[in-house]
């Protein structure tokens, strides 16, 4: 769960109780019950815990048709994932209703807390095991959906040009001007005639793997389409890096370096993508996730010390 998101259930509590009433309606008749609001999206989902039949549930509610249209896709894209990650210790949530009518996805209540979180309740040195969870999670997750295909490289650029025009913080937008000019000499060098890639989980980060001390949980798996294999682990190390979350104490390409490895090690990369594709994804993940105006302070701080260690790796390399 991010950030906004949260906030999203106080700034907009009309439609978070809207949303509320409406689930309540659509369980009518059944032994359920709509218990705290996890997520709110305006106008587009909203995610409760609750019970059904005397069971620990997420409730998840389409609140718009193209939502609805959505939510039969990442249905039927966690069954998929459930036919093989149904065993602990590495799993996803499991399905277990889905009504089409309403858009309302029914699935397991993951135990334990984000993996993020978890980290942070260890001393540093503890945390690079459970932290290599994530990238083992991710593994099997991939595995069986990966490939090798011709490139298309110039989408990601753009994007990530797009958004470092938005950035709002002045002390990050030099620095994120410098990474994206390093970004585009790199574009230039992976010119190759292919890379791999998987079905995604699409916004994989540590809070989205819950951890109860032995089982890794996925969660928020979305309409999974084919994307570069390097985008997930991205965005998974970014994510970490960007909340101060470095337990090796070093960097390489702004990110832990020992979870850098790990994941090196892991799927195997080569010279081409450890030096290549995955700084591509490194760039535009750091770019790509525009800080909230009201921000606090110390996650500039992380933001700006992961760019500036970023922009000096990648200067080694273009």
């Amino acid at each position: 769960m991010n950030e906004i998101d949260q906030n999203n259930i106080q700034l907009y509590p009309h439609e978070a109780r809207a949303a509320h009433d409406r689930l309540e309606a659509a369980l009518t008749g059944r032994d359920a019950t709509v218990d705290t609001a996890l997520r709110l999206v305006p106008r587009k989902h909203a995610v409760f815990k609750g019970t059904l039949d005397g069971d620990p549930v997420v409730f998840r509610l389409a609140l718009n048709d193209a939502a609805k249209a959505l939510a039969q896709k990442e249905w039927n894209e966690l069954s998929r994932a459930w036919a093989y990650m149904s065993e602990p210790p590495l799993t996803v949530s499991k399905p277990l209703e889905f009504g089409p009518d309403v858009g309302l996805t029914v699935t397991s209540f993951a135990l334990g807390k984000g993996l993020l979180h978890h980290l942070w309740s260890l001393e540093s040195p503890a945390r690079i095991a459970p932290m290599n969870l994530a990238a083992d999670w991710l593994h099997k997750f991939t595995e069986n959906s990966i490939e090798a295909r011709e490139p298309n490289r110039r989408p990601w650029r753009n994007w990530a040009e797009a958004a470092v025009a938005k950035q709002p913080h002045e002390v990050l937008q030099k620095i994120e001007g410098r990474v994206f000019q390093k970004m585009k000499k790199l574009y230039r060098q992976i010119n190759l005639p292919e890379w791999r890639v998987a079905l995604a989980h699409g916004d994989f980060h540590l809070n989205n793997l819950h951890f109860d001390g032995r089982t890794v949980t996925g969660i928020d798996l979305g309409a999974t389409n084919h994307a570069p294999l390097y985008k997930d682990i991205a965005r998974a190390l970014v994510h970490m890096s960007r909340r101060g979350m470095l337990p090796s104490g070093a960097r390489r390409f702004g990110v832990d370096a020992a979870a850098f490895n790990y994941y090196v090690e892991k799927f195997t990369l080569s010279e081409q993508e450890i030096n290549g594709f995955l700084p591509y994804f490194i760039c535009f993940e750091t770019l790509i996730k525009v800080e909230h105006p009201d921000m606090p302070k110390q996650r500039i701080e992380h933001a700006v010390a992961m760019s500036e260690a970023l922009f000096a790796d990648m200067k080694q390399i273009t």
